[in-house]
């Protein structure tokens, strides 16, 4: 009798975290389906209008060096001193939400979404851009970062989603690179203007890294940079600039004790005022 009664118990218990586990997934994609929804209409204030534009450098009249810019044999999906003619309604979207800070875009990995600041690097890890608390969270700079990308290296955070969404398709550079390497910008667009990245390194570290820290300096930044190039998953050739500032892409990889960060790195390679 003890024996069944054991089996029994054990079934329960079985069935039990079953239970829960599918209770978990529903719950887990519910939050996910009503955050696909709103970024859906947020997506509504943003489109390609047509052909790349023709940027005008801030420097207009100043004659800007070739060395000032990073260059591939066979060119960029968008060549450099032009960017995607992505319009964006930044009054309405920081209406929305006052701490919109610019609209992040990465075509290579269909990254499009908003990006905040908040006072703390919490809050955004459980709401969303319209401060719904959701596992997705929202795409965010640090908050210890400058407001106006003054800073050496600027930090943005985002999930790494199961459904691709937020950071979740930086994960695919583990399994296939081509497409960063075939077009390998980031772009920023602000209310100020758009700035432009060129991806020249990308890799897992601890949670506890080194690459987390402010660069407080310009021998700082230069050792931060060189570490970046020393530690890439993959050489792509890059000639990297660090007389100009860059940007730092970071989600989490992996599950439990082995749970490590993934980092896209991209050196800045222009500038544009709003044409």
């Amino acid at each position: 009798m003890k024996k069944r009664t054991k089996k029994r118990i054990g079934i329960g218990i079985a069935v039990a975290g079953m239970v829960i586990a599918g209770i978990n997934i529903y719950l887990s994609q519910s939050q996910y389906a009503t955050a696909d929804l709103e970024y859906e209409d947020i997506v509504s204030n943003v489109h390609i209008a047509g052909d790349p534009v023709e940027a005008v450098p801030v420097d207009e009249g100043e004659e800007i060096a070739e060395d000032d810019f990073t260059k591939m044999d066979d060119g960029p999906h968008y060549d450099i001193g032009t960017y995607p003619n992505l319009e964006v309604d930044h009054a309405a979207l920081k209406a929305q939400n006052p701490d919109y800070k610019g609209w992040l875009y990465v075509p290579a990995l269909e990254i499009s979404y908003p990006v905040v600041r908040g006072e703390d690097n919490d809050y955004y890890l459980h709401h969303t851009y319209e401060g719904t608390e959701n596992v997705t969270g929202c795409i965010f700079i640090d908050a210890g970062c400058a407001k106006d990308m003054g800073d050496y290296n600027t930090f943005f955070y985002g999930h790494n989603m199961k459904n691709g969404s937020m950071f979740g398709s930086l994960k695919k550079l583990l399994s296939n690179s081509d497409p960063i390497v075939e077009d390998p910008y980031i772009y920023f667009y602000t209310e100020d203007g758009v700035y432009a990245y060129r991806t020249y390194s990308f890799h897992k570290v601890p949670p506890k890294s080194d690459y987390f820290e402010y660069a407080v300096t310009q021998r700082k930044y230069w050792d931060y940079v060189d570490m970046a190039l020393k530690d890439r998953a993959l050489d792509m050739g890059v000639a990297v600039d660090k007389r100009k500032n860059s940007v730092t892409l970071s989600t989490c990889n992996g599950k439990g004790e082995a749970k490590q960060r993934f980092l896209v790195h991209a050196i800045n390679v222009g500038y544009y005022k709003p044409v």
